[in-house]
């Protein structure tokens, strides 16, 4: 994927800010996770395809330096981070997960709703609309 100079800035800057450069993190690879659910997995393809399909840059598996390992990565996109609950419930997100990152992806709505993230049912089918 050919990308415009603001595109490659923003992923840099993200990637120099956020990401344990320790760790190897492709551009639009799916990487998956054998301790997620088959549902889990297969949502995250379809999201992957979605973006890929969209020219969005993505990134999956990416071990951020505060510790949390989100789904999927899109610096570029309106949001950075989507997540895919299966197991978990939203509830679950918030109270276990959502304290570890940085302060500026904690941001809220005036609805409540996150700022910095998409979460996707892995039990519904795909409305690819939701992710743009």
């Amino acid at each position: 994927m050919k990308l415009k100079p603001k595109q490659q800035s923003q992923i840099n800057e993200f990637m120099r800010k956020y990401a344990d450069r320790s760790f190897k993190t492709p551009m639009n690879a799916v990487r998956l996770n054998s301790e997620h659910t088959d549902a889990h997995r297969r949502t995250i393809f379809e999201v992957c395809n979605a973006l890929l399909a969209e020219g969005i840059p993505f990134y999956t598996e990416v071990r951020l330096s505060c510790g949390c390992i989100p789904d999927i990565v899109t610096p570029t996109h309106i949001v950075p981070f989507i997540e895919v609950l299966s197991s978990e419930t939203m509830q679950m997100f918030v109270d276990l997960k959502l304290h570890k990152y940085p302060e500026e992806f904690r941001e809220t709505y005036r609805s409540g709703k996150l700022k910095s993230f998409i979460f996707v049912d892995a039990k519904s089918t795909l409305n690819v609309e939701e992710l743009f």
